[in-house]
């Protein structure tokens, strides 16, 4: 009888573990251009989807992030976004980037990305960066060309 009940509670257990895998559930689709425009589909992440047989290779281009902006301003600093707001075809991926040009001197407010990251790379002198944490420690490293 008892072996009975160990192996009743085992096949109770084995058959508990599939519910107990967790996964992001699979994307609808493979990408979703965004467009402004209702007319264009369905609305995901804050636009409108393009209908994916009429997406182009520019919806997933962007150039400018080569230019050097003019950083003659009250902070010193020009940021260049691409996100989806400039390239339609980032829309509900979750990426960005952005390119920041500095005068001596410069920069960038004190900003906050919520459920978001942020990586530097220097090209050309050096950057003093840093973070916060939420219990109030400060991080910060100066980084150089590389």
């Amino acid at each position: 009888m008892k072996n009975l009940s160990v192996l009743a509670s085992l096949s109770l257990l084995a058959l508990t573990f599939p519910f107990a895998i967790a996964s992001d559930p699979s994307q609808l689709q493979d990408f979703c251009v965004g467009v402004n425009t209702p007319a264009d589909g369905v609305y995901v992440n804050g636009k409108y989807c393009k209908d994916p047989s009429l997406a182009t290779a520019d919806d997933f281009f962007f150039t400018g992030l080569n230019e050097t902006k003019d950083t003659d301003n009250e902070l010193g600093s020009y940021v260049t976004f691409a996100s989806a707001d400039n390239v339609p075809g980032l829309n509900t991926l979750g990426i960005s980037f952005a390119r920041a040009d500095f005068a001596v001197n410069g920069l960038i407010p004190a900003h906050f990305h919520p459920r978001s990251s942020e990586i530097l790379c220097v090209s050309q002198g050096t950057l003093l960066v840093g973070f916060v944490t939420s219990d109030k420690r400060l991080f910060t490293k100066t980084l150089n060309v590389g």
